[in-house]
């Protein structure tokens, strides 16, 4: 048992295991770790650090790009993701006005433009499957369009249905941005950097939703509600530009032995006959050594293939939006594969934990206004935004201690674990979701009942950013390293999520007028704690899991639909 992840006793190598430090301090890894200095490293404190997966020879290749090249693009993505994120709930803080502008009531006008939310998880479907086929670069491009579109839409729009009607359209020109940077930050990244990169996502992502809505509040109070549509306008217009010219494709056909992470070297198939024939296999022989001979094969396997090398691209190359397909697979077929994906253990588990999780942020954005412009606060549209302020500071620190702490967290389990890395321990930070996570919710709507000091259920707003955000790095760094190979299409699975928060948004509303915030935030809070302790039985057994995805037909055929 490494660590309390249970071995398998079916496949030697076990998808999303890899070897990840040279530990050569006992006999059982001497080979071990005498084998590992011949793979490509890390450099600096993660000198022994074994890159995974292994880059190849190529120059463009972009695991091989300079390390400013990839943070610079991440940047300009991010950024385009905090505007992105601003552009869903910027409106929020009108809405009481808004209801009086186009005569419906409060609950009608959110429930209604929660079909945005339903459209961005629809659409994650297609946008997916067009990045699978034909490159990342497209999408990314084509996304933004279509919101430059909608925004200039939505300035324009003075009645309620042509209002709905734009939102939908830029809703599908962010849904890009739900399942492709997460996918980008895999292509690009080794394992041991993908936890700093993840937080920097989120980061910006929440800082689009926190800090857009602080802004929007002063825009719609003194320009009125439409000029915050004007402004993302010109920002989605300058951003089409800047993707154009600094981000190229990231889509890249690499040797499958280089993969270590996925058990494509020597055939797992072969160990796993020798393994179930017990003349092959020794009574003494531990499953854990067994693991560690099996990394030794895939990683000659891999040394041995890291031998060609191609002519480095131009700039102009680059910037061509397209480079052809980057998948042989049927568009309609990859399509589908992120709902047959749900019944992986693992993709069902990451659907609750972070579908469920992350959309209770989506459902308490969305009532702020009911919540804050009633007595005993009766705050005015700019002073629903500056409530935001929590949510800004809370998703800022988070990132900043949840993304270092993630990296550490691997790295430092992974040399205790004889340099063996295992996906799972990647759930470790759940923890604090959920002591933090429980107790924000629980006093969000504890301390609105009670009528408290609007500081109160401010500072609880806040606490519910930063402890979902370590449950957003979590989730997301176990999906890609265990299903890195399809990254995309498990994360169109799991942003199915949005259909539950729109179903959320219809009834809110009303929920918290009949029946009072503390007994609907509660029980908010309930099925946030049951969900992180499922994280206890995932850990567990997430190898044993991986391992049956992995051997049963059934998910072979799906993994090749």
């Amino acid at each position: 048992m490494g660590l309390g992840v249970l071995e398998d006793r079916h496949l030697s190598h076990v998808p999303g295991t890899a070897l990840l430090t040279d530990v050569v301090g006992s006999d059982n890894y001497r080979r071990h770790g005498e084998l590992a200095s011949a793979l490509r490293h890390g450099k600096g404190k993660d000198s022994d650090v074994v890159l995974v997966p292994q880059p190849s020879n190529s120059p463009n290749d972009p695991l091989n790009w300079p390390l400013w090249k990839k943070d610079l693009m991440l940047f300009f993505i991010c950024i385009d993701t905090a505007v992105v994120g601003a552009w869903g709930p910027m409106i929020t803080p009108g809405f009481v006005e808004m209801t009086s502008q186009f005569g419906i009531s409060y609950n009608k006008l959110n429930g209604d433009l929660g079909y945005g939310i339903l459209m961005i998880g629809l659409s994650c479907f297609f946008t997916n499957s067009m990045a699978v086929v034909w490159g990342r670069r497209p999408v990314f491009l084509l996304g933004n369009l279509l919101l430059f579109i909608s925004s200039i839409g939505g300035y324009y729009s003075h009645t309620f249905n042509s209002l709905l009607g734009f939102r939908l359209v830029g809703c599908i020109g962010m849904s890009p941005f739900e399942v492709l940077v997460t996918t980008t930050i895999a292509d690009i990244y080794f394992v041991h950097q993908r936890g700093v990169r993840l937080a920097a996502w989120g980061l910006c992502l929440s800082i689009g939703v926190g800090g857009g809505t602080i802004i929007s509040g002063y825009i719609i109070q003194n320009l009125g509600w439409n000029w915050t549509y004007g402004i993302c306008a010109i920002m989605f217009g300058v951003w089409i530009i800047v993707l154009f010219l600094f981000c190229p494709e990231t889509a890249y056909r690499r040797d499958d032995s280089l993969n270590t992470d996925l058990g494509l070297g020597p055939s797992n198939k072969e160990e796993l006959a020798k393994d179930n024939n017990p003349k092959t296999k020794s009574d003494s022989e531990s499953p854990r050594a067994e693991n560690v001979e099996i990394q030794i094969e895939v990683i000659e396997s891999a040394v041995a293939d890291i031998a060609w090398s191609e002519k480095k691209h131009s700039y102009w190359h680059d910037l061509k939006i397209f480079h052809g397909r980057v998948s042989d697979d049927p568009f309609w077929k990859v399509l589908t594969r992120p709902l047959m994906m749900l019944i992986f253990p693992q993709v069902l588990f990451s659907f609750f934990a972070y579908g469920l999780t992350t959309s209770w942020l989506v459902v308490v954005g969305s009532v702020l206004a009911q919540l804050f412009t009633a007595p005993p606060y009766n705050f005015s549209v700019s002073g629903v935004g500056l409530v935001s302020i929590a949510s800004l500071i809370g998703a800022i620190v988070g990132a900043f201690i949840s993304g270092p702490i993630a990296d550490w967290i691997i790295k430092a389990m992974s040399r205790r674990n004889g340099g063996i890395y295992e996906p799972e321990f990647r759930l470790v930070l759940i923890i604090i979701t959920l002591i933090l996570g429980g107790l924000s919710f629980f006093g969000f709507g504890w301390s609105l009942q009670e009528q408290d000091p609007w500081i109160a259920p401010v500072i609880f707003y806040g606490l519910q950013y930063f402890s979902v955000g370590f449950m957003t790095i979590a989730v997301y760094g176990y999906l890609t390293d265990c299903h890195r190979d399809k990254a995309p299409e498990a994360f169109a699975a799991i942003n199915l999520r949005n259909i539950y928060s729109f179903g959320m948004n219809y009834f809110i509303s009303d929920w918290i007028s009949s029946q009072g915030p503390k007994e609907v935030f509660c029980i908010i809070g309930g099925v946030h704690v049951f969900i992180c302790i499922c994280a206890i039985p995932m850990y567990i057994f997430g190898k044993r899991c991986r391992s049956w995805t992995s051997r049963v037909k059934m998910f072979e055929k799906i993994m090749q639909a």
